[in-house]
């Protein structure tokens, strides 16, 4: 007889502002022992934020679900965020306003609040909501991000370089069918994962419902594959 499998809920950790928000995600602690979690909160329908909502994100610990420990305060609502794997107390967040803001921990003030330590240029940044964002494993200084948006660009940055821009661009261009005929369209992106072998791979899940196959060598980063079903 198959064993009948049943959950229940453990905790629940609630957004303490009045106005409903998404979270937009949800990132672990790197050290499992710390037992935290970061979560982003933005309402990501295009002119339908209102104007008095709360920006902040927040490092929750597990123990104790009453209250955040520590408050994120950006600039514009974070869509996503992510510790930083080498250095526990960095954290980078994307922005709705398409920049990244990063954090440190360490210069929270008395009451838990941290203000954006830096950010990036707005007008050297993203066009639109930063959907996801990774600080790249195979950094030797451990401060090299990649962020990407649905306005289909993959950027490389590098945390003591912000004031340059990116270090690197790709847009995400491929010929899809349109009746009948390929056509060249830019492709918005939503999410982001990469491996790292000889050549660095990455996903990229769009907003068209394909996943592009990217690879990053040396001197040169290009779109290699397209899944997806015409």
């Amino acid at each position: 007889m198959a064993e009948t499998i049943s959950t229940k809920t453990v905790s629940i950790f609630k957004d303490p502002n009045p106005i409903k928000r998404a979270v937009t995600k949800i990132t672990w602690h790197p050290d499992t022992s710390e037992q935290r979690v970061g979560c982003s909160y933005a309402t990501l329908r295009f002119q339908q934020m209102p104007h008095d909502m709360a920006k902040s994100a927040y490092i929750w610990n597990l123990r104790n679900p009453n209250a955040p420990e520590k408050t994120l305060e950006p600039v514009s609502p974070l869509c996503t965020m992510m510790f930083n794997h080498k250095n526990n107390e960095l954290i980078v967040g994307g922005s709705y306003n398409g920049s990244l803001a990063f954090f440190d921990q360490r210069k929270a003030n008395a009451s838990g609040v941290l203000k954006p330590t830096e950010t990036t240029i707005l007008e050297k940044s993203h066009h639109d909501p930063v959907y996801d964002v990774f600080w790249s494993h195979t950094s030797k200084t451990g401060t090299e991000v990649i962020s990407t948006s649905t306005d289909g660009r993959i950027l490389w940055w590098d945390m003591k370089k912000l004031g340059d821009g990116p270090i690197e661009e790709l847009t995400l261009k491929d010929n899809i069918m349109i009746d009948g005929k390929p056509q060249p369209k830019i492709l918005g992106a939503t999410s982001l994962e990469y491996t790292s072998e000889n050549a660095l791979k990455y996903l990229v899940g769009t907003e068209q419902g394909y996943i592009l196959q990217c690879a990053k060598r040396k001197d040169d980063v290009q779109i290699t594959s397209r899944y997806g079903i015409e």
